[in-house]
């Protein structure tokens, strides 16, 4: 019996497509690791916004607020600004690490009092 110098090309293939299909299924959950971080930071920075301007409407510290309601929510505020009871919150959110690498967002959100839609 005489061999092909063929054989086994098809295991080395499906090894390759394997190797392949594994790379391409970790950078998926990489991307969807960092889209979830991104969107954790943005509602955090939106709700903290809100229970600032509303903390200061009812004359409360507003920054105190805001820094709570991110932190339950799993972020840390980087700024907090407060003019009036309009309340701008930058909030960071930083991924556990995997492979070496954590995925870091930051987000801003500015919030009003109703009142402010309020005509005079």
């Amino acid at each position: 019996m005489t061999r092909r110098p063929d054989q086994g090309a098809v295991s080395s293939l499906a090894i390759g497509l394997g190797v392949l299909l594994l790379v391409v299924a970790g950078g998926a959950v990489e991307l969807g690791a960092a889209v979830r971080v991104k969107h954790a930071a943005a509602s955090a920075a939106d709700l903290a916004a809100l229970a600032g301007s509303r903390a200061v409407e009812s004359g409360d510290d507003g920054c105190a607020a805001a820094e709570d309601v991110a932190r339950r929510n799993g972020a840390r505020v980087v700024s907090c600004r407060l003019d009036v009871a309009v309340a701008t919150v930058t909030t960071e959110v930083r991924s556990p690490r995997w492979w070496g690498r954590a995925w870091t967002s930051r987000q801003t959100a500015r919030a009003a009092p109703a009142t402010y839609l309020e005509e005079p």
